[in-house]
Order: structure tokens, then C-alpha cells, then sequence
């Protein structure tokens, strides 16, 4: 799998302290569902928690920022430059979709399972 990062520096850190705030939460979350009776809000509350964890989580990995890729940027720490690289951006955007696609999968495995917990 090639690799074109659009993030670096403290762009990770960022994104890494927002996956575990987001891992919190969504344990947190997740007890209480598990625990109390609750209305199904709740759970699609759930689902967007698990997702603030998840996509945080995998830019981090595969060190592309979504939005960033799209928008056709990147930040290498510094300051946001316009992406000129065709290839490097079209890889960027195929991670992205990736990325965000693992997040849903992710998402809707953490909400199913409180379904039946």
C-alpha cells in the first residue's frame, strides 16, 4: 500500500488525543447503555462517539487527514499547502474513503452490540 501523508507534526497528536477522548466517552457511554434501561437516542449517540473515536484514530495511522484530502491540503506541521501532486492526492482521497468507511463499520459494530448487551 503506497503512502502520501498529508498530516504530520502535532496534526497526530491532535488527532490522537481526539481518539482517545473519544474512546473515553464512548466507554463511558457504553457502561450506561449497558447498565441502565435508556432511550434509543442514546444510542445514536453512541454511534457518533465510537465514530469520533475511530477516524481520529485511523488518520492517525495511515497519517492522512480526511478532510484535508478532499480539500485537496496538507499540513505537515506547519502551515496548510495546496496539494500539487495529482497521484499523491488521489491516494490520499482513496485512504480517506477507506478511513471513513472503517469508522461507519467500526461504529455500527459498537452500536449493534449495545443492542444486545
Amino acid at each position: 500500500m503506497e503512502s502520501c501523508p498529508n498530516i504530520g507534526g502535532r496534526e497526530i497528536k491532535f488527532r490522537a488525543i481526539f481518539g482517545y477522548v473519544g474512546l473515553f466517552f464512548s466507554i463511558i457511554l457504553f457502561a450506561y447503555i449497558s447498565l441502565y434501561s435508556t432511550p434509543q437516542f442514546l444510542k445514536a449517540l453512541l454511534f457518533m462517539t465510537s465514530m469520533l473515536m475511530a477516524i481520529p484514530f485511523f488518520e492517525v495511522k495511515s497519517e492522512t487527514c480526511v478532510v484535508n484530502a478532499f480539500l485537496g491540503l496538507k499540513n505537515m506541521g506547519k502551515k496548510y499547502q495546496k496539494e500539487l501532486n495529482t497521484e499523491s492526492l488521489s491516494i490520499q482521497r482513496s485512504h480517506s474513503i477507506k478511513i471513513i468507511l472503517k469508522g461507519i463499520i467500526i461504529s455500527s459494530f459498537i452500536t449493534g452490540l449495545s443492542f444486545y448487551v
